[in-house]
């Protein structure tokens, strides 16, 4: 039988704990991350008026429906 003394009890279930609670922070962190550059993709603004327009495909013009102006969607790189 392993004998461990109450610190190192409270040790390594502090220890274990945290650490659970850092692997779901992450995998949330990066789940929302995720899903908001899936939803920023889909709109774009226009550089007139500032207006949001839905795209449907990622080659097309889109015709502003306040100022009329024509958009296309432009991509920032990034991480």
């Amino acid at each position: 039988m392993i004998q461990l003394t109450l610190a190192w009890f409270v040790f390594i279930y502090l220890t274990v704990f945290l650490a659970g609670i850092l692997i779901l922070w992450i995998g949330y962190e990066m789940l929302q991350k995720r899903l908001y550059f899936q939803a920023s993709q889909r709109f774009i603004h226009c550089r007139i008026c500032g207006a949001s327009l839905l795209t449907s495909s990622s080659n097309e013009l889109l015709s502003c429906h306040s100022c009329g102006s024509l958009n296309e969607p432009h991509h920032q790189g990034g991480l």
